[in-house]
Order: C-alpha cells, then sequence, then structure tokens
C-alpha cells in the first residue's frame, strides 16, 4: 500500500514533542483512511495519483501532507485514549476531555484541508490534473456540525 506521507511523517507533523508520540502508534492502514476518507475526495483520483507517482512534490509538502496528518491524529485519538483508559483513566472526565479533543483535531483538520482546497481553486491552472467541480468543498462543507451547500 502506498501513501502519500508515511506514518513517521504523521508523527513528525500532526504529534508535539511532548506528546512522546511514537511511530508505532500510527499505522499504515491509518494514514490510508485519512488519504482515503478526508483527501482524496478533495484531491480527485487523478491528482491522487499523481501525487502518490510523484509529481507536485511541493504541493504535497505545503498543503496535502499536513492535512493528511491532521486527519490521521484524528482518526488514532481515540485508540489512543482508550489506551491511556486502560491505565486507569476511566473518569467522566477523561470523557470529557477527549470530546473536546476531538474536536479542536477535528476543527484543526478542518481547517488545513479547506486551506488546501482554497490553494488548489486559486492555483488550478498549475495542476491540470485537479478538478474544481469534483471538489466537494466547492459545492459543501461541514463547518460546526452544520452542513452548508452553496
Amino acid at each position: 500500500m502506498q501513501n502519500l506521507i508515511t506514518p513517521d511523517r504523521v508523527v513528525e507533523l500532526a504529534f508535539c514533542g511532548d506528546e512522546r508520540a511514537h511511530r508505532e502508534l500510527i499505522t499504515v492502514c491509518d494514514v490510508a483512511e485519512a488519504e482515503e476518507r478526508y483527501l482524496r475526495p478533495v484531491l480527485g483520483d487523478r491528482l491522487y495519483e499523481a501525487l502518490r507517482g510523484g509529481e507536485y512534490q511541493e504541493l504535497l509538502e505545503e498543503y496535502v501532507a499536513p492535512a493528511i496528518a491532521a486527519w490521521c491524529r484524528y482518526v488514532v485519538e481515540p485508540h489512543l485514549a482508550y489506551r491511556c483508559r486502560e491505565c486507569g483513566d476511566a473518569s467522566v472526565a477523561h470523557n470529557a476531555r477527549l470530546d473536546v479533543t476531538m474536536r479542536h483535531l477535528s476543527r484543526q483538520a478542518q481547517t488545513l484541508t479547506r486551506r488546501l482546497s482554497r490553494y488548489l481553486n486559486t492555483h488550478s491552472s498549475e495542476y491540470e490534473k485537479y478538478s474544481p467541480k469534483l471538489n466537494p468543498l466547492n459545492r459543501c462543507f461541514i463547518y460546526g456540525n452544520i452542513v452548508q451547500v452553496y
């Protein structure tokens, strides 16, 4: 399975140094899930495959990789929280902290995805494999748990 970024890159981009995140926390399947669920629809199949083939490295590093890493962190956070719960913190306060963390991670990932989408839309002439018409964020998006269609 070839992903756009590695689990090591996810740890580098999505975790702070003091969080003691280890590369083993992120699997190749976690990265694939984040890419398929959250980024591939925005990029479109043609641009996604071009990125997998090594084209547009600057776009990948500056815009795509941070969004994938943020979504990957969002995907794995419940598993990380569950591990903490196994260590003895199964309190209601722990669940409330997880809810706040998940909302924060979702907002961050959505912001980075919209940043990528805006960049692609304003520079679409540079990326002939990108089709703004296929990008679902150009038709609707979810903000504050409200689906907004335009």
